[in-house]
């Protein structure tokens, strides 16, 4: 039983030929537009992961902090940062699994996943912290029946892009996003583990690259991000998987 809806005709004001025109003229005035945002920036979201090649752009990432552009530190890239003097405006993180998290800072704001081990929100109890669903497999899904979840990827980086993107930002510059191996390093500081993990080659733009199986997936959904968020630039630095396949996209005249 519903109650009765009220019998009512009327018309909207304005014609859709009008409102197109009205759409059209005030996007041209080239206005701030309205857009989540929960911090200060320029429009451009850097993502910094623990790949071998971010100890190469500590500089850069430094002058990028100066131009107020936010700082993501993806898991352990954010202690790397933090070490070189570089304060993240943000951490990120999915990891279900108890990881360190050597250096929390006071102005930093931290992207918990709710699947994270509680380790990680015991860790943080004084700090600022804001927590978020990660779309995940079906035993997840009853536990946000009344809440958002969001997808993104199968790694923490590849959701710090995500939710960059629903926070407003189309700009990304990632750091550190190399998923592949480096001089059989995978992440900074670990040294070689070539012969201690299974890998796969893989080959882009004719360049060989050896990754292991949750980089190579990395790589495959990265590339699916540029179909499910529209308007995006990505600009990766460094000589890794993601660096090459953006290359390789432009070459093909596809997205980047």
């Amino acid at each position: 039983m519903e109650l009765q809806r009220l019998k009512i005709e009327s018309e909207p004001f304005g014609t859709r030929e009008g409102i197109e025109e009205n759409i059209q003229y005030a996007l041209s005035l080239g206005l701030p537009k309205l857009i989540p945002a929960i911090c200060a920036n320029d429009g451009t979201f850097v993502v910094v992961g623990s790949g071998p090649t971010v100890k190469d752009f500590v500089e850069e990432i430094r002058e990028e902090k100066a131009l107020n552009r936010p700082i993501c530190g993806v898991k352990g890239a954010y202690d790397f940062l933090v070490e070189n003097e570089i304060t993240p405006h943000f951490y990120l993180s999915v990891e279900p699994r108890d990881r360190p998290l050597l250096h929390p800072q006071k102005d930093s704001l931290f992207l918990v996943a709710s699947r994270c081990h509680p380790n990680m929100f015991k860790k943080l109890k004084d700090y600022q912290v804001l927590v978020w669903n990660a779309w995940g497999g079906e035993f997840e899904q009853p536990f946000y029946e009344n809440d958002l979840a969001y997808g993104g990827g199968s790694t923490s980086g590849l959701r710090a892009i995500s939710i960059g993107y629903i926070l407003g930002f189309r700009k990304f510059h990632l750091y550190g996003f190399d998923s592949c191996l480096i001089g059989g390093e995978k992440r900074i500081g670990q040294g070689d583990v070539h012969g201690d993990i299974k890998t796969m080659s893989v080959i882009v733009g004719g360049k060989h690259f050896t990754a292991s199986i949750a980089m190579a997936e990395q790589a495959n959904s990265f590339q699916e991000i540029y179909e499910y968020v529209k308007g995006i630039t990505i600009k990766s630095f460094g000589d890794g998987l993601i660096t090459a396949i953006i290359a390789e996209r432009k070459r093909m005249g596809l997205v980047t």
